[in-house]
């Protein structure tokens, strides 16, 4: 399974009191892995909010918590892909913390017409995008 990995450094801004990753926050960070990938395939968020005829949201998002992050550590996050439907892409984000596995997320996209709000065929953009990524 081809992988997409980003790291990003776990803030302050990213943690409760105790300085340990607020549970929402491992969503904030796939996000920015994602975002990451997308501009990796040339098919970044920008294009697609500001040129594209779609979007591109979430549908579904869950994480499971492995293990604590806390600040000032390097969170390492493999991004790989595990579904692409006619009008849809799950997204499995493994979250490390040098060997140790500290999350597990998973996310759905569908993507929509701006034009009509509705369900779409992914564009064939974003298809090409990904069958370059999966044959790299």
């Amino acid at each position: 399974m081809r992988t997409f990995t980003h790291k990003v450094k776990i803030g302050l801004h990213h943690t409760d009191a105790a300085g340990i990753l607020f549970y929402s926050q491992v969503f904030t960070l796939a996000y920015e892995a994602f975002d990451a990938w997308l501009e990796h395939l040339g098919v970044g968020v920008a294009w697609i909010i500001h040129d594209s005829d779609f979007l591109f949201p979430y549908v579904h998002a869950e994480a499971d918590y492995l293990s604590g992050m806390t600040v000032g550590q390097t969170a390492t996050i493999d991004l790989s892909i595990e579904k692409i439907g006619a009008s849809s892409l799950t997204v499995v984000y493994l979250f490390r913390v040098e060997e140790r596995q500290t999350a597990l997320v998973k996310t759905v996209h569908v993507a929509i017409s701006k034009e009509t709000q509705s369900k779409t065929d992914l564009p064939q953009s974003l298809t090409e995008a990904l069958s370059r990524f999966n044959q790299s």
